[in-house]
């Protein structure tokens, strides 16, 4: 059975971990702050939106290739589930108030690139493959870990075979 095309726009989804750092109020002052330096997880919510085929489309949006990127969605690194306060499952536990000068490090851009084993096996565009409802998205660390999904919801019509 045949999957949907994906297209700009398209929903990506998951979880990254990512390295935070920053300083708590101490619950025993003095002094005023501790340190905190961890990791947690942080959800992805973004689209595909970069680098997708400019002359073939469906219904008039272009087709995302496995050259693609996506970005987050507007907000999520500020105040969103990716901002450096929302993480969850802090490795170390944080202090209780949760730092709020976390900051991650390095900095976090929020992109996403199609993993290696992403794409069709038959339809390609230009020689690149085009991506499919279900790939997987190596998202803002590139370490090719497949941590996040693209779900094809921008066009119902073309599947690949």
């Amino acid at each position: 059975m045949g999957k949907l095309i994906v297209v700009k726009g398209d929903a990506v989804q998951g979880t990254d971990i990512h390295t935070v750092a920053g300083n708590a109020t101490n619950p025993a002052a003095p002094p005023p702050t501790v340190p905190y330096a961890g990791s947690a997880n942080f959800s992805y919510k973004g689209a595909m939106t970069q680098a997708l085929a400019t002359f073939v489309t469906i219904g008039g949006v272009p087709v995302a290739l496995t050259t693609s990127q996506s970005s987050l969605n507007p907000g999520e690194l500020a105040s969103g589930g990716h901002a450096p306060a929302s993480g969850s499952s802090f490795v170390p536990p944080t202090p209780v108030p949760i730092p709020n000068t976390l900051a991650f490090a390095p900095a976090v851009h929020g992109v996403g690139v199609p993993n290696a084993a992403s794409g069709s096996a038959l339809m390609t565009i230009g020689g690149v493959k085009v991506l499919l409802d279900g790939d997987k998205i190596d998202t803002c660390d590139g370490t090719g870990s497949a941590n996040s999904t693209v779900t094809a919801s921008g066009q119902s019509l073309v599947k690949s075979a």
